[in-house]
């Protein structure tokens, strides 16, 4: 070991340490009687010594401490974590899949086409073009404009033909859905609109069109938001079409998005790399089955791994000897790939997700896995407004309750009515106030409102719009 390399870490000199050596070298030089107080030209010139060789002391000392990943920042984080075979997590840009919907009879919606969010106004582009055709694409959507009762309407979809007569008390939609789907099609109302679509295969119409509809033909691309960082982007979210793109008329996502994240600070860094530095060595173990997906697997902005050891179904419904792997974000694929490699031998893998891969010897293994999923929360408020304030209105109000949801609503936490004043009591003006939530599955299903907390399981999340907060004065 070395002078001052010690065991017990770097032995770096003081400014007065320098000083000294100068001085007493100088002495030696030139005699003891050579002057150095600090106000003689001597001893201001000893001073700007000690100080650059003092500095350079700092730096060493920098450089020693860099290696320590307790210690380190940036740059030298990064090569500590290095070592353990541990990459910092880059910031990444929510992204999603969205139908692209068209007007004409066929179209090429090119890439970086802007779609909006319409929570936060948030941009997403259109990663590759998308080709469409009325005659055969993935989704139909049909919209009433101004259409008639008694009145015959005939569509020729390529899986049948469909006479719309309605005659009901019921909307000329509503009826229309019940025929498609007697007809062999599947139908589903997103907001004012109806999709069509068949399982396993295209959909298309041919033929005149119907007068007093509109029909939309769309396929489906990938979409990424223009700014990086912690976002989200739920079912029917991408909603609405930016700018005058020939051809690109409508947008909708049947399917919620993949989280982005913010880059990760030196301190997620250094926390992950404590946790997982051994972790990622190893294969077989939750820990290290966290640890490969969140490192190994590009796009994974959150891992969690749970095991069911018991030869009995758990509370959560994993089988006996199985377990559970919540991924955020990457390929199906790739995750299903990394848990392969990584999982115990002769353990089942669990999950809402299964995806087959081929291994290492050309056969093929189906691998389950769990995504996180969105239950839809519906929020009712009956209010009072407090008459000593301002209340800023209706808008103001939901939208600080959509801000609190957004923090409040991650993974597994259970929706409980009381909290939600938090949101509330941060708008002036509202006085008392009572409050009823429900949780549904999808976001066109009828909610049912309790004054009781929801229990919402480790792999779901509520999610709230401002179109599922209702806000009713108190009468």
């Amino acid at each position: 070991m070395g002078t001052y390399v010690t065991e017990s870490g770097l032995k770096r000199k003081t400014l007065q340490e320098c000083r000294a050596e100068i001085e007493t070298a100088l002495k030696q030089a030139f005699g003891p009687s050579f002057e150095t107080s600090v106000d003689s030209p001597n001893g201001l010139l000893i001073g700007q010594l000690a100080l650059g060789f003092s500095n350079a002391w700092e730096l060493a000392f920098e450089v020693f401490t860099s290696r320590d990943p307790a210690q380190a920042t940036g740059v030298s984080l990064d090569f500590a974590a290095a070592l353990n075979g541990i990459t910092r997590q880059s910031a990444r840009a929510c992204s999603v899949n969205a139908v692209a919907f068209t007007l004409d009879s066929s179209a090429t919606i090119p890439q970086g086409a802007t779609a909006v969010r319409t929570r936060g106004n948030l941009d997403f582009t259109l990663d590759s073009s998308v080709t469409v055709s009325r005659s055969a694409c993935e989704k139909l959507m049909i919209e009433d404009d101004s259409s008639q009762k008694n009145t015959d309407y005939v569509f020729h979809f390529t899986f049948g033909d469909v006479t719309l007569n309605n005659s009901t008390e019921q909307s000329n939609l509503y009826r229309l859905r019940q025929l498609i789907i007697v007809a062999g099609g599947k139908a589903e109302f997103y907001g004012e609109r109806l999709a069509v679509w068949v399982d396993g295969s295209t959909v298309g119409i041919t033929g005149q069109l119907p007068d007093d509809f509109n029909i939309y033909a769309g396929n489906t691309g990938s979409f990424t938001a223009i700014t990086e960082g912690l976002q989200t982007c739920d079912i029917g979210e991408l909603d609405s079409v930016s700018g005058s793109v020939t051809g690109f008329d409508a947008v909708y996502n049947f399917v919620v998005g993949v989280p982005g994240r913010d880059a990760e600070t030196d301190e997620e860094l250094r926390v992950r790399r404590a946790i997982y530095a051994q972790s990622i060595k190893s294969c077989g173990t939750d820990p290290s089955i966290e640890a490969h997906l969140l490192n190994d697997v590009p796009g994974v902005t959150a891992a969690s791994v749970t095991s069911n050891r018991n030869m009995t179904t758990d509370n959560e419904g994993r089988p006996p000897k199985s377990f559970e792997a919540l991924v955020g974000g990457g390929e199906d694929y790739d995750v299903a790939m990394c848990i392969w490699k990584n999982q115990p031998s002769g353990i089942q893998p669990y999950g809402n997700t299964s995806v087959e891969i081929v291994d290492e010897d050309g056969d093929r293994q189906m691998i389950s896995f769990s995504r996180p999923r969105a239950k839809y929360l519906w929020v009712r408020i009956t209010y009072r407004l407090y008459d000593e304030e301002t209340f800023p209105g209706i808008e103001t109000l939901k939208a600080a309750i959509l801000q609190w949801a957004d923090i409040e609503y991650n993974i597994g936490k259970d929706v409980i009515p009381d909290r939600i004043y938090q949101g509330i009591y941060g708008v002036p003006g509202v006085g008392q106030c009572s409050i009823e939530v429900a949780l549904t599955e999808n976001p066109t299903d009828s909610p049912n409102y309790v004054t009781e907390t929801i229990p919402v399981s480790s792999t779901d999340y509520a999610v709230l719009s401002t179109d599922r907060i209702t806000l009713t004065p108190a009468t």
